[in-house]
């Protein structure tokens, strides 16, 4: 119980990783809850009980899994992650005023000798190995920030765990529809057979089934794309890097590790 509640009190983890497995399952807690809870309270007992032993644990865990091998399609498919792209100087998303900025800003409060753009064009790997030093470093330093650049953060969570969750969550709206359906008797198993009229009064059950399970649908279908994930990466980004002119040279420096030598 106490590794739930650490999991529900941190907003990172409940936004992010819990309300994405949540939203999978919801079209079919629904109908199960409004159709069966009342008449068996017993029903509604072993789910909270389920809730309580670790189910929302094992869905934040699902999608934390999911939306990290996800990733590593994306980061291939991109050339790399946001933070590290958006300091390229071949690439545009930063305007090139703010991008020297930026690496004059990391070369000076976090003593990382940032490549020039003939140095980056010479070993670009070279390049995105200082640029990913530079991020993890002022990742480090801005732990603390709960404000603008967490919310940025859940953001690209939030959006890469729903894309990864994507199938699941189609599958899960499909079979909430159809139940909806059938629980509103405009669908029928035996005879097979379908009537429209009771669309005009489905109950209460059916229309909250199947108004969830459409309006989520529509979500995963036309709303979670790479397109969303990467446009919520590149904000993250530019937000990490707003936050360089309020560090303090001496604590960045104070803080960061002595460099080790080699025999």
């Amino acid at each position: 119980m106490t590794t739930i509640f650490e999991l529900v009190k941190d907003p990172y983890e409940r936004k992010a990783r819990v309300i994405p497995g949540l939203l999978v399952a919801l079209p079919l807690l629904v109908p199960l809850l409004c159709v069966y809870g009342a008449k068996h309270p017993i029903l509604t007992g072993v789910i909270g009980l389920l809730s309580g032993c670790g189910a929302i644990y094992a869905l934040a865990s699902v999608a934390r899994g999911r939306g990290k091998k996800l990733e590593e399609r994306l980061v291939a498919n991109w050339g790399g992650m946001p933070t590290t792209i958006a300091l390229r100087h071949r690439d545009k998303f930063l305007d090139c005023v703010s991008k020297q900025r930026y690496h004059t800003a990391i070369a000076m409060k976090l003593g990382i000798a940032m490549p020039t753009a003939e140095e980056e064009s010479a070993n670009p790997e070279r390049a995105d190995d200082i640029y990913i030093g530079a991020t993890k470093r002022l990742r480090e330093l801005t732990r603390s920030n709960k404000q603008l650049l967490l919310k940025e953060n859940i953001a690209y969570g939030f959006h890469r765990n729903m894309l990864a969750m994507k199938p699941v969550g189609i599958l899960s709206c499909l079979l909430g529809i159809i139940y909806g359906l059938l629980i509103a008797k405009v669908l029928n198993v035996t005879p097979p057979h379908f009537l429209p009229i009771h669309f005009a009064d489905p109950g209460l059950a059916a229309g909250l089934t199947l108004l969830i399970s459409i309006a989520l649908l529509s979500a995963w279908l036309l709303y979670f794309d790479q397109g969303s994930v990467r446009q919520m990466g590149f904000v993250y980004a530019e937000r990490l890097f707003e936050c360089l002119p309020s560090l303090s040279v001496s604590a960045s420096r104070k803080k960061a590790p002595k460099p080790t030598t080699t025999g």
